[in-house]
């Protein structure tokens, strides 16, 4: 059984959040993740891995969307 690295998660992270810009799903952001790190590392990765992954990315996009210039129509 192989485990993966925090840098490894951190690139499923990417992938889901790459994802979820397209496809605007965290379903299909899971996904993503969890078939970058089969096609990138032969490893089926856990489900506790998988979702910290997406929960990476779930803080990235609110962050990005905190940062992001808000608009004053009043």
């Amino acid at each position: 059984m192989s485990y993966l690295t925090d840098t490894q998660i951190e690139a499923m992270a990417d992938a889901a959040l790459n994802s979820y810009e397209f496809a605007c799903s965290w379903d299909e952001a899971l996904h993503a993740a969890v078939e970058y790190s089969m096609d990138e590392y032969g490893i089926k990765p856990r489900r506790s891995a998988a979702l910290l992954a997406l929960k990476q990315a779930k803080l990235r996009w609110h962050g990005a969307s905190l940062a992001a210039p808000t608009i004053n129509w009043g």
